[in-house]
């Protein structure tokens, strides 16, 4: 049911701020961290992981307010983790499209202590724009528009 309810999150809030917005002030931001951050091998925890990543990332994408809740609940910590540890392509491709959908040129200095720029730089959906991306000093949406920064 976790898994379904974060596939529905992540469907629903594609560009669609208001919806974004609510969803955020609902909660949801700590309910899906919890999810990314559930260990285990099992397909159960791993479909749960991938969806949750995947709502997360759609849930920043292009919303300035998303984006600084998920700074203040460390939201890249725990999907840095998940990036590292996780052998599945497509938890990883969703936890860098998250992590690519939050940073800006002030987080360079965090993600190479955390170790996973090799990993952001080698995965197919942040490899072109990610050194880009940090080179950006804004987080406004119209200014870093551009066919790499979105939905998952």
């Amino acid at each position: 049911a976790q898994g379904r309810a974060a596939g529905t999150l992540s469907e629903i809030c594609i560009k669609n701020a208001g919806i974004k917005t609510k969803i955020a002030n609902a909660g949801a931001f700590l309910g899906l961290s919890k999810l990314v951050t559930t260990a285990g091998s099992n397909s159960y925890d791993i479909t749960n992981q991938r969806l949750a990543a995947c709502a997360l990332c759609n849930l920043v994408a292009n919303h300035p307010g998303n984006k600084r809740l998920a700074k203040r609940l460390c939201l890249v910590s725990d999907l840095a983790s998940l990036l590292k540890h996780s052998e599945v392509m497509e938890i990883q491709n969703a936890a860098a499209s998250c992590i690519f959908n939050v940073v800006c040129k002030t987080d360079k200095e965090d993600l190479e202590a955390l170790e996973i720029m090799p990993l952001l730089r080698s995965i197919k959906s942040t490899a072109r724009m990610i050194d880009t991306r940090l080179l950006c000093a804004t987080n406004n949406p119209n200014e870093v528009a551009s066919p790499a920064f979105g939905t998952f």
